[in-house]
């Protein structure tokens, strides 16, 4: 009985390890499996890679992966350096490298290749956001039509100041006119003295006098500094008043302007009295 025991428990101890065996077997076999994959440690390139393009230092980041792509020739480093510069708005960049991807890539699935045309359509459209011309302005207000006191109002204006120019002038050719009579009078006056002067000169010289004619020559001789002098101010004043008259045409008056001959006993003149 107790050998028969001691076989039997044997026997069960040698069941138990053939089973532990067993099952340890599959354990071993998936520990070599996956040990590769734990032993691959990640490139801490790629690490700052990823930083840089989403700290906003694209430019660093792309290079970075430019330079792993050279060195392992893995494609998946370029679709890396589109996603940098399309999370940073560089999205026509984005498009070069998107592009370039999928001529690189080798196998693409389908929806690996639907995947980038989107992002390329995404970024197109972004970049015809920025390219289209802005919306044209909305036309100018128009003025509002003016109402019949104020349109009167202006036409009076411009009415009364051509009126006020066109009279000056006229005012200035009468003046400037006069003037020169006075001038040619005066000069008449001049030559009529002169010519008493020497008469009364042959009468001193033949001892006789002549109380009339002396008077005479020194009345035609006043007269003519008087014409000299209203013909000077008349010229002046002509000039003056045109001049004014020219300038109100084109622009309104704001004053007034008035002639005033003046005349005294040591000669004549004018004054020209205005208010601008």
């Amino acid at each position: 009985m107790h050998t028969h025991y001691a076989a039997r428990t044997r026997a069960a101890w040698l069941r138990r390890c053939l089973h532990g065996l067993l099952g340890a077997a599959p354990a071993c076999v998936f520990l070599q499996a996956i040990a590769p994959a734990h032993a691959q440690q990640v490139d801490p390139r790629e690490i700052q890679s990823r930083s840089d393009c989403l700290a906003g230092r694209f430019q660093a980041g792309a290079d970075l992966l430019a330079r792993m792509f050279a060195e392992t020739g893995n494609a998946n480093y370029i679709y890396n350096q589109g996603r940098c510069y399309e999370q940073n708005g560089k999205f026509d960049e984005a498009i070069l490298r998107f592009r370039e991807f999928l001529r690189t890539a080798k196998g693409l699935s389908a929806e690996e290749k639907a995947e980038v045309d989107g992002h390329i359509t995404e970024c197109q459209a972004e970049l015809d956001k920025r390219l289209a011309p802005p919306p044209p302005l909305p036309p100018p207000a128009s003025p509002p039509p003016p109402s019949p006191a104020t349109g009167g109002d202006v036409a009076t204006t411009q009415s009364r100041a051509s009126t006020d120019g066109r009279g000056l002038r006229i005012a200035g050719i009468v003046s400037g006119s006069v003037g020169a009579a006075a001038l040619v009078i005066g000069a008449i006056f001049g030559i009529s003295a002169r010519s008493i002067a020497n008469d009364v000169a042959a009468d001193d010289a033949q001892h006789r006098y002549d109380r009339s004619k002396d008077e005479r020559g020194k009345l035609f001789s006043n007269l003519q500094w008087v014409g000299y002098g209203v013909g000077v101010a008349g010229i002046a004043a002509g000039g003056v008043l045109y001049y004014l008259g020219n300038r109100a045409d084109h622009a309104p008056a704001s004053g007034s302007v008035s002639f005033l001959p003046v005349l005294s006993p040591g000669g004549s003149g004018a004054v020209l009295q205005g208010r601008f």
